[in-house]
């Protein structure tokens, strides 16, 4: 029996870390929307989005899978835009928004080489 000390303490812990950042993040944005109303409803669908994608990962598909990935680069290309239609934009947000954009072509790219490899060599 192969049970390491990180599949013992690490991996809860992990789950831990996550959950209460998601809780934390669906707070906010729920206290942003009452502060600053229908302004922030974007912002806050982004947050949302972004931590029930993370409970996801950990709880249904996985940190490693490709479509977690993609759907996580979606998330930040869609958290920067959203900053830039609301003009809150800041360097964070064109990083962000320039990062997860190139993180999504990526991903894309890695995908088409995989589908022009032979079936024997994926």
């Amino acid at each position: 029996m192969s049970d390491s000390t990180f599949d013992r303490y690490g991996r809860p812990a992990i789950a831990v870390v996550v959950l209460s950042m998601a809780l934390l993040s669906v707070f906010s944005g729920y206290l942003r929307f009452e502060q600053q109303g229908v302004v922030a409803l974007a912002d806050s669908a982004v947050s949302v989005y972004i931590a029930g994608l993370m409970l996801w990962g950990l709880f249904r598909e996985g940190f490693g899978t490709d479509r977690f990935r993609v759907l996580l680069y979606l998330g930040l290309v869609l958290w920067g835009s959203v900053d830039f239609l609301i003009g809150t934009d800041s360097t964070i947000s064109l990083v962000i928004l320039i990062g997860g954009a190139l993180l999504l072509g990526r991903a894309a790219y890695q995908y088409a080489q995989r589908r022009q490899k032979p079936v024997y060599d994926r």
